[in-house]
């Protein structure tokens, strides 16, 4: 692959809200994460009747957010855009709304963005020895794997007082060096105990999109507590399971009966000890069957950490390697799952200890974050995403294409590819669908397809191919755009294969350096050879060559019916056509290097063909 084209891969937001044409830059936006459904902004139509009771407390590790703790405008729950957090899952707050469009299309805006509040919390019946140690914590960081926040944005935390006034407690601006969790500790004043108490996270930053990220984390309201207690008997785990699949987060069925063992990797993942105690714990690994529960592999079993982990430790860890899958062939896709879980000791918040009772808030479980599943699916598909939609990216260049590379250990047929296509808006627009061997070389297979509608984010959007393309070894799908406006590409940041993405904006070439995280394009395949139709026998497409073409002719191989010719713009092109021996050879004058379109009529049926003219 040549690295020498400077146009990069875009990350997306969910509709497209600039006319202007946007310089070659690496951009990131937002998604929809309401399943392309309107957001509802009357935010009091969501209060509860009932109030909450101390404790409060929320780590983020559940993958939705909890109404009954929640009112919600415009944040959401990520658990691949923190860096090394308290726990997995974090509060992310940015630009854009809930249902992905930024705050307004006017790229000079700022202001307040994102909040998220509580639910009314009753704090009127607490004692004055109650009232005086009842103290608020959660803890905080800046951008994350997302975008660092400029020196005006701000992060704030408003209480609602007993009058109906929000007032702002705490307040944090950007500008500095991404940094670790920090945590703060506030305590309450006397004007915020009453009935209908309620707290709330806000971000200022810019309107128009999903820029000055602010990420929080575990938050703890309660009584009993002091200026230090800044510890926790909560021992987490921090990130998703890796693949043991290798860099795979899905395999057709046919690898897997075939041989595991060249992929097969150990699981890692992440401990925290938030408690500033050492503590012995050991961690389980295992394989097994998701729907039946049945056991596939134990990596691990009640494994203790050695050395014993320290007080507030963060710790890397591994699962011991795998063999191969012990597992009889299959002749029916079904999904394994990873499984990772500490023995911690973790238990819920201990309210008092009288004598030889302890008496614990059940409300607040630390064993909610002490264990992580991944679903493998074995089916019909290759996949390095798992399926998530943290960002979506693309190319905002006419005629620009897309590839993901994939490796079959063996002789395999193409029949269908599935993209998950981000943008609702987009529904209808055209792309071509392509297969290739080698992308220097011409594509294999090209079918022109639209967007389809789909009624959530995660969904994919399955094409089935006319015909079975057989692949050897190293093959590369994606499509090719005939818009300069973004095609937006779902891009799941919890698995980083960035490396086998590859784009052409300018008839090069170039390997992604810039975009972490999985394109979500899957090719399906089946191992049997199709059957061959007879009105599809060779013969019945169009060839064009030389491909790219060093001079103004193109030879076309195929029975047709009318051609004709376009440029990069959808511009018309003046050809003339004369016959050769293998088919008609199209004379035109191109006034610059470029990509061009060559589209053919065989009765009710067409066929487009992209060239590059050096």
């Amino acid at each position: 692959m040549s690295l020498k084209a400077k146009i990069g891969i875009y990350f997306l937001i969910l509709l497209p809200l600039f006319t202007q044409q946007v310089q070659a830059q690496l951009r990131q936006l937002g998604v929809n994460r309401a399943d392309h459904k309107p957001m509802e902004n009357n935010i009091s139509a969501k209060v509860q009747a009932e109030p909450l009771l101390l404790p409060f407390w929320d780590d983020f590790s559940s993958s939705s957010l909890d109404t009954n703790k929640w009112i919600n405008q415009g944040t959401h729950i990520s658990m691949g855009a923190a860096i090394d957090a308290p726990s997995i899952g974090t509060i992310l707050l940015d630009g854009t709304k809930s249902n992905g469009q930024p705050y307004s299309t006017d790229i000079t805006l700022s202001g307040i963005c994102d909040r998220i509040s509580s639910q009314l919390i009753d704090l009127s019946t607490l004692e004055e020895s109650e009232q005086n140690s009842t103290y608020f914590s959660f803890f905080w960081q800046a951008g994350g794997n997302a975008e660092l926040p400029d020196e005006a944005d701000k992060l704030e935390l408003l209480f609602l007082d007993s009058l109906g006034n929000w007032n702002t407690i705490w307040e944090k601006y950007g500008g500095d060096e991404p940094q670790d969790f920090q945590q703060e500790i506030l305590l309450l004043d006397p004007i915020y105990f009453h009935d209908g108490f309620q707290f709330r996270f806000q971000n200022s930053g810019r309107f128009s999109g999903p820029f000055d990220t602010w990420l929080i984390d575990y938050i703890y309201l309660n009584s009993k507590r002091s200026p230090d207690d800044l510890n926790y008997q909560d021992r987490a785990l921090t990130q998703a399971n890796s693949n043991f699949l290798g860099k795979y987060n899905a395999i057709p069925l046919y690898e897997l009966n075939a041989s595991t063992a060249p992929l097969l990797s150990s699981i890692n993942n992440q401990f925290n000890n938030l408690n500033d105690r050492f503590r012995a714990m050991e961690y389980s690994v295992l394989i097994r069957e998701k729907e039946s529960q049945e056991l596939i592999m134990s990596l691990n079993a009640n494994t203790p950490f050695n050395p014993v982990p320290l007080a507030n430790e963060r710790r890397n860890f591994s699962s011991d390697p795998p063999g191969d899958l012990d597992i009889e062939e299959r002749e029916e896709a079904f999904d394994m799952e990873s499984v990772v879980y500490l023995s911690s000791g973790d238990n819920y918040l201990i309210d008092e200890i009288q004598g030889t009772d302890t008496l614990y808030h059940e409300t607040v479980d630390f064993r909610l974050n002490d264990t992580i599943k991944t679903t493998i699916p074995i089916r019909d598909y290759y996949a390095y995403d798992r399926g998530t939609v943290d960002y979506a990216a693309g190319i905002n260049q006419r005629s620009g294409m897309l590839a993901v590379k994939y490796e079959s250990s063996e002789t395999a047929y193409i029949n269908a590819i599935s993209i998950n296509f981000t943008n609702a808006a987009q529904s209808g627009t055209a792309v071509d669908l392509m297969i290739w061997s080698d992308p220097e070389e011409p594509p294999r297979f090209t079918k022109e397809v639209l967007i389809q509608p789909k009624n959530s984010l995660e969904a994919f959007t399955k094409f089935e191919l006319d015909t079975a393309i057989q692949v050897d070894g190293v093959f590369y799908i994606g499509f090719a755009q005939f818009t300069n406006e973004f095609i937006h590409v779902g891009l799941d940041k919890s698995n980083d294969t960035s490396e086998e993405v590859f784009y052409n904006t300018n008839g090069i070439w170039q390997e992604n350096t810039e975009v972490k995280g999985s394109l979500m394009i899957r090719p399906h395949l089946q191992v049997t050879p199709p059957e061959i139709d007879p009105e599809e026998l060779p013969g019945s497409r169009i060839e064009a060559y030389p491909n790219p073409a060093t001079q103004n002719r193109v030879n076309l191989k195929g029975e047709f019916d009318l051609v004709k010719m376009f440029d990069a713009f959808g511009r018309e092109i003046n050809i003339s056509v004369v016959p050769a021996e293998n088919g008609k050879i199209i004379n035109f004058v191109s006034k610059q290097e470029g990509v061009y379109f060559i589209k053919a009529w065989q009765g009710n049926t067409t066929q487009t063909i992209r060239i590059l003219v050096k």
